[in-house]
């Protein structure tokens, strides 16, 4: 069943039923029904009491996929799709029907925006500042503001990624598949994001016949300054992933160079002694050869070239 509820200044009221709402909303009152989208009736029981066209009707019954913004001259239909903080990567739609007396919402999951609105407004206070353009704008603040907990939340995953690959934890593939991933849900959270564009310009146009008025056209101009901001935190957090592949690529040049490091060592150590045992083992009669303790000397000779080699490296800090 749909809630509703008026607002008029310090008195808040919650409807039964629809039929128990004014017949003319005027002053400082504000009607917000929030739409039951389990059954279609109900979408259009609402859309026959405030005359929807079709397509918002459609829309407050099941929202497309996309955003969309209509002005459709008695009132502006809004479509916006935030991220989900519980579920990352999935988007909330949520459906904002508004006039200058009243708010229609849709939506599937709960909102923690709509929730905390009506914890707010329905507490003690003057509510009397209430009004269409109002809700709209705290609604759109909150979309915002979940794009901007969302990449929050992505640039400290890759903090935690970045730590993880300087102190040399982690496997290649599976560090560069997680990277992938956090790449292509940025992508898709900016592309998500970038959709409200058209929506917040045209609030910004004092023309728009439901909510024109110059103190709205303010409230929508902060807000596209603040989109600005939003979609800037997406680059950054692109670029962060970015660069957290180049930590990557830096531990696995660093993991590259110990090991070329560990068989220079070992080159360097064994060289002599076969150069060494090349020379004494050539087939000419010498008489060097007669004295077989010599033998024994220039094995000790090989032996004694790995101590003083590592030695010697140990010095230079080359291990």
């Amino acid at each position: 069943m749909s809630t509703a509820t008026l607002f008029d200044r310090d008195r808040v009221q919650h409807l039964e039923d629809l039929v128990d709402r004014p017949r003319r909303l005027r002053g400082s009152q504000l009607l917000w029904i929030d739409v039951d989208r389990a059954t279609e009736e109900d979408a259009e029981r609402i859309g026959d009491a405030f005359g929807l066209d079709a397509g918002t009707r459609a829309c407050l019954a099941s929202s497309e996929g996309r955003a969309i913004f209509n002005d459709c001259g008695r009132y502006i239909h809004v479509t916006t799709y935030a991220p989900d903080e519980d579920q990352e990567g999935e988007l909330i739609a949520l459906e904002c029907v508004v006039s200058e007396h009243w708010v229609l919402t849709g939506h599937d999951r709960p909102i923690p925006v709509l929730e905390e609105f009506s914890e707010r407004v329905s507490g003690s206070g003057d509510t009397g500042s209430l009004d269409g353009p109002g809700f709209l704008a705290a609604l759109l603040e909150w979309v915002l503001g979940s794009y901007s907990a969302a990449f929050e939340r992505i640039e400290q995953r890759l903090e935690e990624s970045d730590v993880q690959a300087m102190r040399g934890d982690g496997e290649a593939k599976r560090d560069i598949e997680r990277l992938i991933k956090m790449r292509t849900e940025v992508g898709n959270l900016r592309r998500a994001l970038t959709a409200h564009r058209s929506a917040l310009v045209s609030l910004t146009h004092p023309e728009l016949e439901a909510l024109g008025d110059h103190d709205s056209g303010r409230q929508f101009q902060s807000l596209l300054q603040r989109f600005e901001a939003t979609v800037q935190e997406a680059r950054d957090a692109r670029e962060a992933i970015v660069g957290s592949f180049d930590v990557l690529i830096a531990r696995d040049g660093h993991r590259t160079n110990q090991i070329m490091k560990v068989l220079t060592l070992t080159s360097v150590i064994l060289l002599p002694g076969a150069l060494l045992a090349g020379v004494m083992g050539m087939n000419f009669k010498v008489g060097l050869f007669d004295e077989a303790r010599l033998f024994w000397l220039v094995v000790a000779v090989i032996v004694l070239i790995a101590p003083i080699t590592i030695g010697a490296a140990k010095r230079r800090n080359w291990i």
